[in-house]
């Protein structure tokens, strides 16, 4: 009877083990090690775009792909300021009758909400426009121009014929009071197919090392068009990687929506020949193709430059005096065009 209690006894204490047993977790398995298959692919970080305008980086590649707009500005002392022309990758600036200078601003990835006073066309101003592919923009014309538009099929945006793109404003007198939007300009373009539906032929470099420019230091330039109009830029290191504050007749010249003044980075000075009185209003004509000399300021150092361009389409090709393709520092780049003989001094 003592036994059979005893094995009894034993039997249910193998059946409690057992149970528990059965109830412990296995230990789990180590995970394999990790090999170069199973790592996850590296992501290419995106490669950064650049306006080839004016080397500037750009956020959105669109913008970039547009075709350019270039828009003939007012600069008849006593208008008051321009609008818009610190959105431009490059500006121009040439003699018109009378002894002023008109502005062309060439806009590609930055927009303006406001840009103007327009005012109207002149042919020579063309040969600026065509080597961007630009589409142009302009208040009426000059004979010459109307005629050289239509001859060169230049994209015009006039506001004889775009009420929609332009619009005037009562605070100033006619001729002088016509404004436009890079905005409007690129949606006329748009809707006319012509907004990226073109080629590009330019021939930008920028600076990789603006510190290894060299040449005689140019912090103070006068430049004094025929008839005693002066333009002057003076070098500002404070400026977020330098540039050249703009004055006119020794006023700032400022930006009219935004009140700020307006900044270059690299100054080209254009001696052009064949400047001559057409008519008796006084336009001008003057030799825009072929080739001459000329002189960049940038960085606050200037040295001699040569330019050359084969036909009113081409693209100005700017050189130094050993041959080598100018390089322009990254941002906004204005151009003087100035009659051979007309006085420029730097200090």
């Amino acid at each position: 009877m003592a036994w059979g209690r005893s094995l009894g006894l034993l039997l249910v204490g193998a059946l409690l083990v057992t149970l528990a047993a059965g109830c412990r977790r296995a230990p789990a398995p180590e995970p394999p090690a990790a090999g170069p298959a199973d790592e996850a692919p590296a992501v290419p970080a995106p490669k950064p775009v650049y306006c080839p305008l004016d080397g500037l980086p750009v956020e959105d590649a669109v913008l970039v792909n547009r075709r350019p707009v270039a828009v003939m500005i007012d600069n008849l002392t006593g208008i008051g300021s321009q609008s818009g022309l610190d959105k431009a990758c490059w500006v121009f600036e040439i003699l018109a009758e009378g002894g002023i200078t008109r502005l062309m601003p060439v806009y590609l990835h930055q927009d303006a909400p406001t840009v103007g006073p327009v005012r109207s066309a002149r042919h020579y101003f063309l040969d600026k426009a065509l080597e961007f592919g630009a589409a142009y923009s302009h208040c009426g014309w000059s004979p010459q121009a109307q005629r050289d538009i239509q001859r060169l099929k230049v994209i015009s945006l006039n506001e004889f014929y775009l009420p929609q793109v332009y619009w005037r404003v009562r605070s100033k007198k006619e001729p002088h009071n016509v404004y436009t939007s890079t905005d409007r300009l690129f949606q006329e373009l748009d809707r006319r197919g012509l907004l990226t539906n073109y080629s590009r032929s330019w021939e930008l470099e920028f600076h990789d090392d603006p510190s290894a420019l060299s040449g005689p230091s140019a912090k103070k330039i006068t430049l004094k068009y025929p008839g005693g109009y002066t333009v002057e830029y003076v070098w500002d290191a404070g400026i977020v990687d330098g540039g050249y504050r703009r004055f006119v007749g020794g006023r700032p010249h400022k930006d009219a929506e935004t009140g700020q003044q307006l900044v270059a980075r690299n100054i080209l000075v254009q001696f052009v020949d064949g400047t001559r009185v057409l008519d008796k209003e006084g336009r001008l004509d003057m030799k825009l193709t072929g080739q001459g000399s000329g002189r960049v300021f940038q960085l606050g150092v200037t040295y001699e430059a040569n330019w050359s361009k084969g036909s009113r389409t081409d693209f100005t090709h700017w050189t130094e005096k050993n041959g080598q393709t100018v390089k322009l520092a990254r941002g906004q780049t204005w151009v003087e065009v100035m009659p051979r003989g007309a006085e420029v001094s730097w200090e």
